[in-house]
């Protein structure tokens, strides 16, 4: 097993089962236990565990991923005025790419009225949403789609991403820690989400605040590589401050 991969089983047994001691992560992926030490002590530099004598725990600010339906029903307030704010940045003739996602699927939404947009999304359901509208040529990156979710995570969604030019794209973030460094739940998730940006001349982050100062497993990039963030009221001055100091234009809707 890669170690990567294993960080990643690690970081997802601590977190269903609250912490794990050193011998008992070694006898469950048959390694050394100097091995699973060295996994823990780069696991928590990376600040995603807290090592305790003989284990790790992972604290309160670590996020765990949410089945679809349950993210549908998560703040969706905040989300659509999110939306309704990210879709005036979007203009009649322009190529655009969407995250997977609640926010992004409200941002779909807002966009029906327009003339002769390019979409491109690596969600199955904002392209199924979006195939009935002749204004919309809508494109799905494809690849394998991550259960109970309904968004394209491997090479081939990226392959796609790294061959177009988008005018704009809107991202999301499972958690932003509090360095404002962006994370999600899978290391084939970030790297999609990378090639998104990189295959985008401007690049906005959609988040309701409930998502700043918690962690997550991999790492996307940090917070000033998006010219614009959109997110709701209630987010801490300090972050703020931050954000803007920064050179990131912040918009609290």
């Amino acid at each position: 097993m890669f170690q990567l991969d294993r960080h990643k089983q690690i970081y997802e047994y601590i977190l269903k089962n609250k912490n794990a001691t050193v011998n008992e992560l070694a006898e469950i992926f048959d390694v050394a236990t100097m091995t699973i030490r060295r996994d823990l002590d780069k696991m928590e530099r990376d600040r995603l565990l807290t090592r305790v004598f003989g284990g790790a725990v992972i604290g309160s600010n670590m996020v765990k991923e949410e089945g679809y339906e349950d993210k549908e029903k998560s703040n969706i307030d905040e989300k659509v005025k999110i939306a309704k704010e990210a879709a005036k940045l979007v203009s009649d003739n322009s190529i655009i790419i969407l995250d997977a996602g609640t926010t992004c699927m409200e941002i779909a939404k807002e966009l029906v009225e327009r003339k002769n947009l390019k979409i491109i999304t690596t969600d199955i359901l904002i392209a199924a949403y979006l195939m009935k509208y002749e204004n919309i040529e809508v494109y799905c990156t494809g690849g394998r789609i991550q259960s109970n979710i309904g968004s394209c995570i491997d090479s081939h969604a990226m392959e796609f991403l790294n061959n177009i030019n988008a005018d704009i794209c809107f991202v999301g973030a499972s958690a932003i820690n509090e360095d404002l460094d962006l994370f999600t739940f899978l290391s084939d998730k970030s790297k999609v989400k990378k090639a998104m940006m990189n295959s985008s001349q401007h690049r906005v982050l959609v988040t309701d605040n409930s998502k700043f100062n918690k962690r997550s497993f991999a790492k996307i990039c940090s917070l000033k590589d998006f010219e614009i963030v959109i997110t709701n009221e209630g987010l801490d001055e300090d972050i703020k401050y931050e954000i803007a100091n920064k050179g990131v234009n912040i918009k609290i809707i």
